[in-house]
């Protein structure tokens, strides 16, 4: 008997924010609900997205016999002044000295010229 596999932990919020803006064009329920064939019992719920990628988002939750449940912020706090601050750490702080300390003195050296190979030439 094989032990069971851990299952995968399902995600728990979806973001607007992660799915592009609203559409003020976009209406699931244009064309007879043809973008909600086959989910005809979760109408209600379907018929809030504001974009087609919220709508196919919302379709894969129900798809796994999850709930949707929409969450605030989504991925808008990468682009924060403190996580851009924290990147410009990693650079200056890291990867600039590396840069410095490490790989310029050895790519001054194979481009510097050679004295013994210049002595040969004359």
């Amino acid at each position: 008997m094989r032990p069971a596999l851990p299952r995968p932990i399902p995600m728990q919020c979806l973001y607007k924010s992660d799915y592009g803006p609203a559409d003020p064009s976009f209406d699931p329920l244009t064309g007879h609900g043809v973008l909600l064939k086959g989910f005809e019992g979760h109408v209600a719920a379907l018929s809030r997205a504001q974009n087609l990628g919220q709508l196919e988002a919302m379709k894969r939750t129900l798809l796994r016999g999850e709930t949707i449940h929409w969450c605030d912020q989504g991925y808008g706090w990468t682009e924060t002044p403190a996580i851009t601050a924290f990147f410009y750490v990693i650079l200056f702080a890291l990867i600039l000295p590396w840069l410095v300390l490490r790989v310029l003195p050895r790519l001054y050296r194979r481009l510097a010229p050679d004295p013994a190979r210049s002595e040969t030439l004359t």
